[in-house]
């Protein structure tokens, strides 16, 4: 039986994170870079430059499922740097934490009770959007086909740019192909001219693309080869059925050999083994109809019959949708020292660790956690 909240619940494992620009080294502000910044602290560092080059602005990735929230996830997100996350909408609702007293947005440098709150998202022209404190964010996730590991590569940007051409291009491939997922595409990042709203002069900017160096005749053929790859059929019931039967001949029987009665000299033919199967199969499901017509199934059930069925189970209660090794691993690198202290501030709980804190929440209130963590873990 599935568990309510965990089973539904896919998570794509994420293997890393590339950036498109790179941070002072001395005072710490982002600066905008002209190529795919491959993190240097990654153990498949060296397999990435081997690839692709210290200076990429290509690469070949394929999509890992049809679901746009899951590969494409694009939201107007604001932050602070106490509380993370304060806001997610996406032009109509948002989640928006506020203070309690205040009622508006938490102060980063004050610590107070907070709130989640859902109301109407006025996208681009919400004061704080205006303010540059909000802004648009996609969280692009792929697989890098030639670099090791069993999980997607993730890309963070806040063009508006990029974030329409990855929509444009997908749109496209999706009517030619009936689908976006496990097809070769090349991801590149490329210079464009733009004007600048406040000036109105040009500049050049860098943006993402989806992109194919093939046409869309040659593109279908590799996408069907790429099926074939990256999603196996698995065989029939009857196919396997009769390789275990050759199996099972050949261990008892092998090919080419015979067999002589000790008794007569004679020769011994090989036996029908699938006959014997099924006579088997027969015999059971005539002697279930005569029993079952006799009445004997009624009240206890006879224990030499093989079908017998067993007693259901009491289904085991689950305490937590979170998992405990994955949640204390997401600690480790966010390096959130005062989780605990933001916890029990945002829901009025005492404990002194996480794991004590997590079982006190509701389901809604841990998968709200959960969350949190993976938001975090995205602007690492």
């Amino acid at each position: 039986m599935p568990i309510k909240d965990l089973t539904e619940n896919v998570r794509l494992p994420r293997l890393g994170k590339i950036h498109l620009g790179t941070r002072h080294p001395e005072k710490g502000y982002p600066m905008k870079s002209d190529h795919f910044v491959f993190p240097t602290d990654h153990s498949d560092y060296k397999k990435l430059v081997e690839l692709y080059g210290e200076t990429a602005k290509e690469l070949p990735v394929l999509i890992p499922v049809e679901d746009e929230e899951t590969w494409s996830s694009q939201y107007y997100k604001a932050y602070n740097q106490t509380y993370g996350l304060v806001c997610k909408g996406d032009g109509e609702m948002a989640m928006r934490m506020v203070d309690v007293k205040t009622k508006e947005l938490p102060d980063a440098k004050k610590a107070g009770t907070v709130t989640l709150q859902e109301m109407p998202c006025l996208g681009n022209k919400c004061p704080d959007y205006q303010a540059k404190k909000c802004h648009e964010v996609m969280n692009l996730r792929f697989i890098l086909p030639e670099v090791p590991g069993l999980g997607v590569w993730q890309i963070d940007t806040g063009s508006k740019n990029s974030i329409l051409n990855i929509n444009s291009c997908a749109k496209v491939i999706k009517r030619a192909f009936g689908r976006v997922s496990m097809i070769p595409l090349n991801l590149t990042f490329e210079p464009i001219q733009v004007n600048t709203p406040e000036t109105g002069k040009k500049q050049t900017v860098y943006t993402l693309n989806l992109r194919t160096d093939v046409t869309l005749a040659q593109l279908a053929d590799v996408a069907r080869e790429q099926s074939k790859t990256f999603m196996l059929e698995a065989p029939s019931i009857e196919d396997a059925f009769d390789v275990e039967v050759e199996k099972e001949i050949q261990e008892i029987w092998p090919e080419g050999e015979t067999q002589v009665d000790k008794a007569t000299g004679e020769v011994i033919e090989k036996p029908d083994t699938r006959g014997e199967f099924e006579k088997q199969g027969k015999d059971i499901l005539e002697e279930a109809v005569e029993k079952t017509a006799k009445g004997e199934y009624a009240g206890k059930p006879d224990k030499s019959f093989a079908f017998e069925q067993e007693p259901l189970k009491e289904e085991a209660k689950v305490e937590s949708i979170i998992d405990m090794d994955w949640l204390k691993e997401s600690l480790e690198t966010l390096g959130w020292s005062d989780c605990v202290k933001w916890l029990n501030s945002k829901y009025g709980t005492a404990g002194k660790r996480v794991s004590e804190i997590v079982m006190q929440l509701t389901p809604d209130q841990q998968k709200e956690f959960g969350q949190e963590v993976e938001e975090r873990l995205e602007l690492k």
